[in-house]
Formats: C-alpha cells, sequence, structure tokens
C-alpha cells in the first residue's frame, strides 16, 4: 500500500475517533443537564463522558501512531543518506592511500641508537 494513503488513512481514523468522542461527550452532558437525580445521570456519565474520553485517547493514539511511522520514515531516509556519504568518504580515503608513499624510519640496535634512513616504499 501506498504511504501517503496509509497515512491519510489513519490521519482520518484519528479525526472520525476523536470527532466520534467528542459527540459522546456532548450527549453525555445534554442528557445530564436536565436530570436532577444522580441515578438518572450515571448511564449518561458512563456511555457518553466516559465512552466519547476512550474514543478521543483511541484518536489520540492513532495520531502518535502517525507521528511514529512519519519519524521512522525520516531516520529511514537519513541513515541511507549517510550510509552513501560513509561509503563515498571510505573510497576517496582507499584512493588516496593506494598513491600514497610512506616514508619509514627505523631504529635498529646495530647503529647503536643512530638513526638509518630506508628507502621509500609505495604502499
Amino acid at each position: 500500500m501506498d504511504d501517503r494513503l496509509n497515512d491519510f488513512g489513519l490521519k482520518t481514523l484519528a479525526a472520525a475517533l476523536t470527532i466520534a468522542g467528542l459527540v459522546a461527550v456532548l450527549v453525555g452532558y445534554l442528557g445530564v443537564r436536565d436530570e436532577s437525580h444522580i441515578e438518572l445521570q450515571l448511564p449518561y456519565v458512563i456511555s457518553g463522558g466516559l465512552g466519547g474520553l476512550a474514543l478521543m485517547g483511541l484518536g489520540a493514539l492513532v495520531l502518535i501512531q502517525y507521528q511514529m511511522r512519519l519519524q521512522a520514515r525520516r531516520f529511514a531516509e537519513m541513515t541511507d543518506s549517510l550510509d552513501e556519504w560513509k561509503e563515498q568518504a571510505i573510497a576517496e580515503l582507499r584512493g588516496f592511500l593506494e598513491g600514497a608513499e610512506i616514508d619509514v624510519e627505523v631504529l635498529t640496535p646495530s647503529t647503536n641508537g643512530r638513526r638509518r634512513r630506508t628507502a621509500k616504499q609505495s604502499a
């Protein structure tokens, strides 16, 4: 499935759950405001208030899931570009080292600590 379609579906689901939660809370409030007895208010509070809060919480979780997928995609793109940069840098370094000349200086005990210079060697 296309990522854009999946992202649109997640955002739509989050919006629908949040709106449904707000409607449930509103219906619960409209039912409670006209009742004077607590025992008659409880069904509205439970179904409207708590149910609406649960729906809004689910909407928030879906929105968090969308954000996490978006961040994971960005992280993967960044990691890929860093891997490409690393490979290019290693290739340039290998090319440089293959053509480099190295001076080697060797101290031997037979020269009584005097330095003897050897010829240049190619790597």
